[in-house]
């Protein structure tokens, strides 16, 4: 997904929350929050556009407060996780900014962020509501981000957000329609054979191509997902709406 595209989404999503009566949450009660070595916190105003509140973000990441803007929180993911980060938080917000959703529900991502020097650090991110409207629809998000570089140096993006009573079903259709598009017609069809176990040489014949034109397709899907084998590829797909 294109930062344009992002940046319209956003100030989409301010204009839709301007006019929502905001049930505000407390910063006394995260001011004192503590925090390990490699663990930042920041509270996200999408109403405003703002970064509301901070602890943390110097000691890990090196930004000056005044630098850690909404702008840039919402752009230092690296290159080749740019697309699927932002293409799953559109779909958290869109989600939570239509439906009620319990402070109580968590959402995980896992990613690569810059840091002021310019290094990489892989992260996992819990975000939670934060303020909301009389609804229970969300107007900011409170995240915490933890370094997990020493236990997942991985290039995978991975997701999960849970809790007892949340309409996952619901919730999928949200991650599948931003992920429309994600990979070719061609692509998919590929990819729907490859979830049977056909080989690429089997695949070839069904459609017509050449098995060097199947192989072709699969390591594509496979950078653009960041997976390393086919049934890498098949669960990041069924857990992404696109099988």
């Amino acid at each position: 997904m294109e930062k344009e595209k992002v940046s319209e989404y956003l100030n989409a999503l301010s204009d839709k929350l301007q006019e929502r009566k905001v049930i505000a949450g407390s910063f006394e009660d995260i001011a004192d929050f503590p925090l390990a070595i490699g663990q930042c916190l920041y509270v996200l105003d999408y109403q405003k556009k703002e970064v509301t509140f901070q602890n943390g973000i110097y000691d890990f990441l090196g930004y000056m407060p005044e630098e850690f803007t909404f702008d840039l929180v919402t752009s230092i993911y690296h290159p080749n996780d740019y697309d699927m980060v932002t293409r799953l938080i559109k779909a958290t917000l869109q989600f939570a900014s239509e439906n009620n959703v319990s402070s109580d529900v968590g959402y995980f991502v896992t990613y690569r962020i810059k840091r002021k020097d310019g290094l990489y650090v892989k992260v996992l991110r819990q975000s939670n509501i934060f303020d909301a409207d009389d609804n229970g629809k969300i107007i900011s998000s409170i995240s915490m981000l933890t370094d997990i570089t020493f236990i997942d140096a991985s290039e995978k993006v991975q997701w999960k957000f849970d809790v007892p009573g949340l309409d996952q079903k619901k919730f999928k259709k949200y991650v599948s329609k931003e992920y429309s598009g994600f990979f070719s017609s061609r692509e998919l069809e590929v990819l729907k054979l490859l979830k049977e176990g056909s080989a690429s040489s089997v695949i070839a014949k069904k459609l017509f191509i050449s098995k060097h034109t199947v192989d072709g397709h699969r390591r594509k899907m496979l950078r653009k997902s960041n997976c390393f084998n086919t049934i890498d590829l098949v669960n990041f797909s069924k857990n992404n709406g696109l099988l």
